[in-house]
């Protein structure tokens, strides 16, 4: 089956799964030329409405398959023998039933699968990571279908696995319809998900969007927090047939290659999206009139809804920049790139070109680079100057 066959109506999970494959991709290459294990886990398995029977369209089998080629990879080029670790877990037992089937089949990667909560598995989790030895690279994907069973609290020895990484997917649309819930019981279960009652204050009196931000922002700078991480982003990843977020997937780091390599999968998986959603918005125009349209449904497809939203995002990263130029007139190329970096669908392109626009207005010089480089580079003391008055 095609992608289109596979993910057709959960062209969200189409868009989440295509970042985590493209991340894992360059991830497990560059973790396995340093570390001699990788080991995976996987909090919310499934599978869930896979239609492949060898569940190529499921987190756990699209993440094997990239430790594998990247094992493959440096045991050709560098004859490094990188071993394979991965925990499966899933508490719905006919789901994990399936799990285990697959894990079974597999022989060339230690893997576990346990059928219980993610509140029951956390020592176990931390334990199968702590056996992977002293040059084991951990990491973690969280990824439910609400916003229970995951609170701060709960995920907070993942989030201490040092060294680690973790994605996390924030389920933005459940979230945003209960933000406002006067009702006790929701507010709690919120202030255990984002560890502390202070999202309340910074969401309220927003607008729909800056309050989506809001809470985004809250968690990732919690989780990041608990877990002592360096960095943190997160990709939009937009409702098939609405103008709405679906869901974030918030990525946390200690080490700015991470960055790098999310952000350019996101960047990817970009294109992808509004594809896969161009074809979800025609099917259902179609169903609704029943009968075909004349043209394809890249030709049909307003793409307004997403191009405001990068604007919005450019315009705040470009703030970020502006600002702390402004404030400290020498800005290390490498501290622009975090902040413009920070914000979603903001990417080097549109760092580098607002340099050049700075340039030719006289604002900005770029000092520290060799004669022949034409644009500033992270890691070479590369910084940024900013003259106006």
């Amino acid at each position: 089956m095609s992608n289109g066959e596979l993910y057709m109506g959960r062209e969200q999970t189409l868009v989440k799964h295509f970042i985590l494959q493209k991340y894992l991709e360059r991830f497990a290459y560059i973790v396995g030329s340093h570390w001699e294990v990788l080991t995976y886990v996987d909090c919310f398995s499934g599978p869930w409405n896979v239609r492949s029977e060898k569940f190529e369209d499921s987190s756990f089998a699209i993440a094997l398959k990239e430790l594998r080629n990247a094992r493959d990879a440096l045991k050709k080029q560098s004859s490094r023998d990188v071993r394979l670790r991965c925990f499966f877990l899933e508490k719905n037992q006919a789901a994990h039933a399936k799990l285990k089937e697959f894990a079974d089949g597999v022989t060339d990667a230690k893997i576990e699968t346990r059928n219980a909560t993610l509140e029951e598995s956390i020592p176990e989790i931390t334990d199968f990571v702590r056996r992977g030895g002293a040059k084991s690279f951990p990491f973690v994907f969280i990824d439910p279908t609400g916003w229970t069973g995951f609170e701060m609290e709960t995920i907070a020895p993942l989030l201490h696995l040092s060294p680690g990484e973790v994605l996390i997917n924030f389920m933005t649309g459940h979230i945003r319809r209960f933000l406002d819930s006067p009702q006790e019981e929701t507010q709690e279960s919120f202030r255990r998900l984002f560890g502390s009652g202070a999202f309340r204050a910074k969401v309220q009196g927003l607008g729909r969007l800056e309050r989506e931000d809001a809470a985004v922002d809250e968690y990732t700078r919690n989780a990041k927090s608990v877990g002592g991480f360096n960095f943190g982003c997160n990709a939009i990843v937009l409702h098939p047939e609405m103008d709405r977020t679906h869901f974030n997937l918030i990525y946390l780091t200690r080490n700015l290659k991470g960055i790098e390599v999310f952000k350019n999968a996101e960047k990817k998986a970009m294109e992808v999206q509004e594809t896969a959603r161009a074809e979800a918005q025609q099917r259902k125009r179609v169903a609704r009139k029943g009968q075909a349209e004349l043209f394809g449904s890249k030709e049909l497809h307003d793409s307004t809804h997403y191009e405001s939203l990068r604007e919005r995002y450019l315009a705040k990263a470009r703030s970020l920049v502006l600002q702390a130029l402004e404030s400290k007139r020498r800005l290390l190329y490498d501290d622009a790139w975090i902040l413009a970096l920070s914000e979603p669908l903001s990417w080097e392109s549109d760092l580098k070109q607002w340099i050049e626009e700075w340039k030719s207005e006289g604002h900005l010089e770029v000092v520290g680079m060799q004669p022949r480089q034409r644009v500033p580079h992270r890691g070479e003391d590369n910084y940024l100057n900013w003259k106006r008055a």
